[in-house]
């Protein structure tokens, strides 16, 4: 508790530098003190024993589990392995003389598929046969001319200053559009 509490001649100080120095003193008495508490509440983790932590009697049923996994499984290997090696109960000749079983629309969808086979073949001659409707030559001969329609326009847009611009390259035929596809 401070000496001058309440008191305005006791907070009083000759001068500006002990003013300051009495000031700082106290603030780090203050920082000392904050730094020096203890909280009221315990923040350590509690101890950790070896017997909690190993679990004996959780990892004991899962060997249990295992082992009765491990049993079953050898003895569905043991009667798979006596289904294999036992010979069958039905005669060989009775297997030779089973009759397929048949679908009641089994005709019908096999008219079904020829004629749709048929169909598509028949289409795919069509296509095949037909002569392209586009002329990419053509398009080349379109594409000068509006390079060249481009070109014009640009150096008329100049409003009365003649510029003399080199006409741009023609470019050779797309390579997609080339006209070996469509001959």
């Amino acid at each position: 508790m401070p000496k001058y509490a309440g008191n305005l001649w006791n907070m009083s100080a000759c001068n500006r530098l002990v003013a300051e120095r009495s000031e700082s003193r106290r603030h780090d008495k203050h920082i000392r003190a904050l730094e020096s508490t203890r909280g009221m509440t315990d923040a350590t983790p509690p101890a950790e024993y070896a017997h909690l932590r190993s679990k004996p009697k959780t990892r004991k049923l899962q060997e249990d589990r295992a082992a009765e996994i491990q049993l079953e499984n050898r003895i569905l290997l043991q009667k798979m392995l006596n289904i294999d090696t036992k010979p069958s109960q039905l005669q060989s000749d009775m297997t030779l003389t089973a009759v397929k079983p048949r679908s009641l629309h089994g005709d019908a969808q096999k008219r079904d598929l020829d004629r749709i086979t048929s169909e598509n073949q028949a289409l795919l001659q069509r296509l095949q046969n037909t002569k392209p409707s586009i002329d990419p030559r053509a398009w080349d001969e379109e594409e000068v001319d509006r390079q060249a329609l481009k070109f014009r326009l640009s150096q008329n847009a100049g409003r009365g200053r003649m510029l003399k611009l080199r006409m741009p390259a023609t470019k050779p035929p797309m390579g997609y559009w080339d006209v070996r596809h469509f001959e």
